[in-house]
């Protein structure tokens, strides 16, 4: 999938140019200030062992966010920004958001349920806590400070006492933390948080309701054909002959046939949709399962003799009432 970004793209060839540490959400001004610091950021890491590949601190003090997981509707564009920016210590609006481009995001496994922020929001959280341990690290050195005594405050470390600080872009923007995941790095107390479960805006909504949101079938790139696959009659059965001729009739309809695997393909939907119902195939027989318009009749025609015990907990007695 390519990468979505809102509400403005940040081509693929810039990103690959550098990674500093970047959420994966880009405003217009962000877009430009990711071209003017491409020629300083190193090539992408995708290791999901690594908080590399989760954050990029930018020369000019935004931070992008690299998320595995897709928003699918469930507000992932500004929960997972919130989620870094109270556990990182900077504001919402400095983070930048790249989702789901597997060239540039770590493989944080599929995108269901609630499964972005329970799994992947929090390995975010994790590596947030890992980079914001090192700054802690950093800042102690150069503030001669100890670490335990500094904050971070929209993006600063700050003494707790008060005084100046040093900005995250100064201690390590625009270079890589080069830092495993830290499963033991502090994580905020959420009694501290600030931006988790506040009613900001999602970025997605406004061009959703004015019907100018790009969907994955709104998708148009150059040379890019529809396909439909032809699934066998029954699982387990092997693709014997193909009559390719059955679909002559419609013009650019072509047939893909890779061993058993069978589909078709037509520079157009409606082309490929009638194709995949022309085409004449022939399928070995097999009988380890019903055909697929046999299902239910089988399954209303088979005895039933499942036996599930749910729960067994102690024992059950029978008394006999006498009657006195």
């Amino acid at each position: 999938m390519n990468a979505l970004i809102s509400p403005h793209r940040v081509s693929r060839r810039t990103i690959l140019k550098g990674g500093a540490l970047t959420v994966g959400f880009a405003l217009a001004r962000m877009r430009t200030n990711a071209r003017a610091q491409s020629a300083m950021m190193a090539p992408r890491l995708v290791d999901p062992q690594e908080v590399d590949s989760f954050l990029a601190v930018n020369g000019d003090g935004t931070v992008t966010v690299f998320c595995g997981k897709v928003d699918l509707g469930q507000g992932l564009r500004i929960a997972i920004r919130q989620i870094v920016a109270d556990e990182l210590g900077i504001s919402v609006d400095k983070i930048n958001y790249v989702e789901g481009d597997t060239a540039l995001t770590p493989d944080q496994g599929r995108t269901s349920g609630s499964t972005g922020i329970q799994r992947g929001g929090m390995q975010i959280r994790q590596a947030a806590a890992t980079a914001r341990k090192a700054l802690f690290e950093l800042a102690a050195q150069r503030l001669n400070a100890k670490a335990g005594d500094l904050i971070t405050v929209d993006g600063e470390i700050r003494p707790r006492s008060g005084g100046p600080g040093t900005r995250f872009s100064d201690l390590i923007g625009g270079r890589r933390f080069d830092l495993k995941l830290d499963p033991k790095a502090p994580l905020k107390n959420p009694v501290t948080y600030t931006v988790v479960g506040k009613p900001l805006p999602r970025p997605d909504l406004p061009a959703k309701c004015t019907g100018s949101f790009t969907y994955v079938h709104d998708f148009r790139l150059p040379d890019m054909v529809h396909a439909r696959v032809i699934r066998p009659p029954a699982i387990g059965a092997h693709l014997i002959s193909v009559d390719e001729s059955s679909i002559r009739h419609l013009a650019g309809a072509r047939v893909v046939r890779i061993k058993d695997f069978l589909a078709v393909i037509a520079d157009d939907e409606w082309t490929v949709v009638r194709a995949a119902g022309a085409l004449r195939s022939q399928w070995s027989e097999w009988s380890g399962l019903p055909e697929q318009n046999m299902l239910v009749a089988a399954l209303r025609g088979s005895p039933d003799i499942t036996d599930e015990v749910l729960v067994t907990k102690g024992t059950t007695r029978y008394f006999r009432h006498r009657k006195a």
